[in-house]
């Protein structure tokens, strides 16, 4: 019997004795005891206690660096864990060691009573390959840091490394030299400073206070192309401290390339196509179709009120929505805002219009879904065949759907030869604007101003007309619209200011008659921050009192301008007097007359023609005493008969502008009544 024991402890001193000669070393861990015991062999051969009841004070633990890890793996077997394993590292040297730790007894409740270890010391190579695993198989170049010795070891350098640093290898300097001669041989200029910033020593102790992986992008030239490259940091020595690290060097030319492509062509809100990638798969197409250009009435409320998060969800939601409706040959990209581009292949225009329909009957229930205000989509459409341009083709959708975009009765508008006509003529106004205004074939008209009580000319309106190269007279309806959209109008309020101003000073130096020459100012022209000031010193240079030429702004204008008031005081204060234009034209409001911005109202022509009208005369009558009672100089316009002199006169309209007197007058005319 006794040489049975002998004979199975013999075996147990011979199996530690073999688990000793490749590095490890057999303990058993007691949770509930608290203490560890070490292997009979460990004690034999190591001269030390069997048994170490302070866990957390013990010569091995004292030397060790992230030595929380191993009471972390305690715990967790203590609490029935059936594994645990922990690598650490000694705080001096290069020493690692790995603790793996299992559970081989549990009480009634699942927690482990008796659990058995193993130790080992890793070895250099084999802690390096430990921790290069965390790297993956991605870098080429991987080296193992010594950060307290500062030393550099290879694990594994690519041919374009090994052939730069050739025999430097076998003596590779510190990280900071290593890092620093490989930004000067190979990172690209405007790179460098950032690249050895980011992988400094400094900044990798104060990333890895807070994380235990750190990566940089950063690009280098090789064979005179530009290469991204990426470097990766992984601290082994635990969150909060720097000793040992991992750094792994790869090119990642092709993921930027893969990624640049996704941005190019993919839309960050709605991750589906965007007009580029619309575009380069259309221009691929051998069969015609319709192009349908999109676009939400005031959806602009929807990020106003639900926030812009919830405006791009809407978004989403949309393109989903219409991806679901349209056909497997077609196409759909999201532009920009809440525009989108959509691509029927198909030469049905009923069955197009059949798609749009659906589409309309979808977004209404995004609205529901999203409980925001309600989705109403508008179309314009235009023909594609396979060889015409992409833009030619959205710009004739375009137009056609502006066409309609203050309708909301109508859901689509087809693009026709009349439109293209019209585009065509657009595009030669724009072309010419500059050489004609150089030419001076924009002309300034004058439309008198009378007293009706005394017939005395007391003013004028300025009022521009375009002579073409041929002689002919462009009508402003044909190209203020025009130049309000692609604000060249700026451009043109401020010649035609510019033009009466020196007419005026021309005037008074020939001894003639002045009175005010009015302006009319755009609401585009509103919006640049500078106007007054830009107005006052064109004046000023020509020497022209601000008195001699008031400023008129449309009541439309005046109301949509939420800083009206303060433009108002900015004018007032250089001199100018203000006119508010049109009241009365369909926008009016009694606010308009009490916002004290204006100097003189002008009453517009639709109300003028209700003179004649019992309750139209009644409406006009206290609207211009109401005017008067408010301190307002009254202009009535579009005047034309004798009888409406004859009733504006008897209820104090201070002026009239209109073909009873005179109509708008070129230049030359207009001089023989100042004489």
């Amino acid at each position: 019997m006794n040489k049975e024991v002998d004979y199975k402890k013999s075996i147990k001193l011979d199996l530690q004795a073999a688990f000793a000669f490749f590095g490890k070393y057999l303990f058993r861990y007691f949770p509930k005891e608290g203490y560890v015991q070490l292997s009979s062999y460990l004690v034999s051969t190591h001269d030390t206690e069997g048994k170490i009841t302070d866990l957390k004070n013990n010569h091995f633990i004292d030397n060790i660096v992230d030595s929380e890890k191993v009471f972390e793996a305690m715990d967790r077997i203590a609490d029935g864990a059936p594994n645990a394993t922990v690598v650490l590292h000694a705080k001096e040297g290069t020493d690692a060691y790995r603790i793996s730790l299992s559970s081989s007894e549990f009480d009634k409740e699942g927690k482990t009573t008796e659990a058995v270890g193993i130790i080992e010391k890793l070895d250099h190579y084999t802690n390096r390959s430990e921790m290069i695993s965390a790297l993956g198989n991605n870098f080429h170049s991987i080296y193992y840091v010594d950060v307290d010795n500062d030393k550099v070891y290879t694990y594994r350098v690519n041919d374009e490394v090994r052939v730069m640093f050739g025999e430097l290898l076998k003596t590779i300097p510190g990280y900071t030299q290593l890092i620093t001669e490989y930004a000067s041989n190979v990172v690209l200029e405007e790179d460098k400073l950032h690249m050895l910033s980011e992988l400094s020593v400094e900044n990798l102790r104060r990333q890895f206070m807070i994380k235990d992986t750190y990566q940089h992008d950063f690009r280098i030239v090789r064979d005179e192309q530009v290469r991204y490259c990426r470097a990766k940091i992984v601290n082994v020595s635990g969150v909060g401290e720097l000793h040992k690290m991992v750094a792994g060097f790869s090119d990642i030319s092709p993921e930027k390339q893969r990624e640049y492509d996704r941005i190019a062509y993919s839309d960050p809100v709605t991750g589906e196509d965007n007009y580029e990638s619309f575009k380069k798969k259309i221009r691929d197409r051998r069969e015609s179709g319709y192009l349908l250009s999109m676009d939400i009435h005031s959806f602009k409320i929807v990020n106003s009120i639900c926030g812009v998060a919830r405006g791009d969800e809407a978004l989403k939601w949309i393109s989903d929505n219409i991806l679901g409706v349209i056909g497997e040959n077609d196409l759909a990209g999201h532009i920009n805002a809440d525009r989108f581009a959509i691509y029927c292949a198909n030469d049905d225009i009923s069955d197009v219009i059949r798609k749009i329909e659906t589409i309309n009957l979808q977004l209404q229930k995004v609205s529901d879904a999203l409980k925001i205000p309600k989705i109403l989509p508008y179309f314009g459409v235009t023909r594609w065949e396979p060889g015409k341009k992409v833009e030619e083709a959205y710009s004739e959708a375009n137009f056609a759907k502006n066409r309609i975009k203050d309708r909301k009765d109508v859901l689509y508008q087809v693009y026709s030869q009349a439109d293209t006509d019209k585009i065509l003529e657009e595009k030669r106004m724009e072309d010419d604007f500059y050489k004609d205004l150089k030419a001076k074939r924009f002309e300034i008209w004058y439309q008198p101003k009378y007293d009706p009580k005394t017939n005395e000319l007391v003013g004028a309106e300025g009022l521009v007309r375009w002579r073409d190269s041929s002689g002919n007279i462009i009508p402003p309806g044909r190209f203020i619209p025009l130049f309000e959209r692609n604000g060249l109008i700026k451009v043109l309020d401020e010649y035609v200011f510019r033009t009466i101003c020196e007419c005026q000073r021309k005037w008074q130096l020939e001894g003639k008659k002045i009175v005010p020459v009015s302006i009319n100012l755009s609401r585009a022209s509103l919006y640049f921050e500078s106007v007054v000031k830009r107005y006052h010193d064109i004046a000023g240079r020509i020497g022209v009192k601000t008195e001699l030429v008031p400023i008129e702004i449309t009541e439309s204008a005046a109301i949509d301008n939420d800083n009206i008031k303060g433009l108002a005081d900015r004018f007032h204060s250089k001199g100018f007097p203000l006119l508010v234009d049109d009241f009365g034209s369909g926008y009016s409001s009694l606010a308009t007359l009490n916002m004290k911005c204006f100097d003189t109202l002008k009453i517009d022509k639709s109300l003028i023609d209700y003179i004649g009208d019992f309750s139209g005369e009644r409406l006009l009558a206290h609207t211009i005493a109401l005017a008067k009672e408010l301190g307002l100089y009254v202009t009535a316009e579009g005047v034309e008969r004798k009888e409406q002199v004859e009733f504006l006169k008897n209820i104090d309209c201070d002026s009239i502008q209109g073909f009873y007197y005179s109509k708008p007058l070129p230049v030359e005319e207009y001089e023989k009544l100042l004489g």
